[in-house]
């Protein structure tokens, strides 16, 4: 058995247990913060922790096809509202943007060009992929971006789940869990061919999120126009909610205490501060737009999209408006960053 192998079942393992533990223990969101929790330990005290990639590439796909799913003609018919609301997303961006460079530029010391990477509300595979070109200290960024993660998978849930979804009641979240795996033959071809399709075409046609995104596209397709109204089995979401959990654990691979506290108080601090003003453009969304408080709420924090999609559906919030609005906030973000970093970051960037 390869080295690589050993330790990639390793880590799924323990991630699998602690999942495991974060469902029998009731945990919102228990076997994704579980795995998270179980595993960032082994990491940060060196253990070979690796997630593979490709794993990781195909269970954001299904999240996709997930929340591709919840498409429906009422959804589509509301699209006039989504202007307003789009709208409130980037503002929030903006604010949090402001404060966060603050922050990180006072707080955590960082130079300028690193402060507008950790500040901005985007993924960090997004962040990462044009972070280098402008001399920006990756590591410290990442920690930034992976205890942001860290903070929102743990705190979002437990705000969802305890202030509930407003003027719709309560949410609650389905602890059944369906071992039934059967699905229409007809339906498995159409929605594996909506992953592999969507995952390489997305990337051929540089998508952004490609992964997440391609997949979402046509599996909103197919179920939109009645090809199929069938979803990945229950067992598949659990899988993903381990390999997304397991994967957050790289942030912290072979990182000192002094960098995990200084990685806590620059980006546990400024998550804080994006989830409070979060929870006030939600209200807003709740009382101007009616847009249930949960769902405004999901659609603002600034999480990774797969990680936000998949919390979403998980929740059983409505993952199609979700994933939308962190969609624009990331093609938002991609557009803007090449524009505004170097206006104050004041040339600093190595760029080529």
């Amino acid at each position: 058995m390869p080295k690589t192998f050993f330790y990639l079942l390793r880590t799924l393992l323990i991630g699998a247990a602690g999942g495991l533990v974060g469902y029998v223990f009731n945990f919102p969101l228990g076997w994704l913060v579980g795995a998270m929790l179980a595993t960032i330990p082994f990491a940060m005290a060196g253990a070979k922790m690796p997630i593979s990639w490709s794993l990781r590439s195909v269970m954001i796909g299904v999240i996709g096809l997930m929340a591709g799913g919840t498409f429906t003609p009422e959804l589509l018919g509301r699209a006039g509202e989504w202007a307003f609301s789009l709208t409130g997303v980037a503002i929030y961006c903006a604010i949090v943007t402001v404060i966060g460079l603050f922050v990180c530029t006072w707080l955590g010391k960082q130079d300028r060009a690193t402060a507008a990477f950790s500040s901005v509300p985007g993924g960090l595979s997004e962040v990462l992929s044009i972070a280098p070109s402008y001399g920006a200290d990756v590591r410290s960024l990442s920690l930034v971006h992976g205890m942001r993660l860290v903070v929102i998978l743990i705190i979002v849930p437990v705000v969802v789940v305890w202030i509930g979804n407003g003027g719709t009641g309560p949410v609650t979240i389905d602890r059944s869990i369906d071992f039934t795996i059967r699905m229409p033959i007809l339906d498995f071809v159409i929605l594996t061919a909506c992953l592999v399709v969507g995952i390489y075409g997305g990337r051929k046609i540089r998508l952004p999120a490609a992964h997440l995104t391609g997949p979402l596209l046509l599996s909103a397709i197919v179920h939109y126009t009645g090809l199929t109204d069938v979803h990945p089995p229950q067992l598949v979401l659990i899988a993903a909610q381990i390999v997304i959990g397991t994967s957050v654990a790289q942030f912290f691979s072979n990182t000192s205490w002094r960098h995990i506290l200084q990685g806590l108080m620059v980006g546990g601090g400024l998550t804080i501060i994006n989830l409070l003003v979060a929870v006030i453009f939600a209200f807003g969304f709740e009382v101007w737009l009616g847009i249930p408080f949960a769902t405004g709420l999901m659609a603002l924090v600034p999480g990774g999209l797969p990680e936000m999609s998949l919390v979403s559906l998980a929740l059983g919030l409505d993952a199609a408006f979700v994933s939308l609005h962190h969609l624009f906030r990331v093609v938002l973000v991609l557009f803007l960053l090449p524009i505004l970093v170097p206006l104050w970051a004041g040339k600093q960037q190595n760029a080529h």
